[in-house]
């Protein structure tokens, strides 16, 4: 998961090679699915939480359910 400025990555896009973009990544042990981060659909996102939802973790667990049928 990367977490990113979206004005460095426009300032990137344009030219600007200096810049750098990513501010964090967290590595994870699963695919993580819909991923929701605090007031992520507003102008004052402040990215402090990252909230995961529907993971699917194959060969971590013992093989049963509809994965494994």
């Amino acid at each position: 998961i990367v977490k990113w400025n979206v004005d460095a990555a426009i300032k990137f896009y344009d030219g600007d090679q200096s810049v750098q973009y990513v501010v964090d990544r967290l590595d994870v042990h699963y695919q993580p699915g819909h991923i929701n981060a605090t007031h992520s659909e507003t102008l004052f996102a402040d990215g402090e939480w990252l909230c995961v939802g529907c993971k699917l973790s194959k060969d971590r667990f013992l093989p049963v359910g509809p994965l494994h049928a």
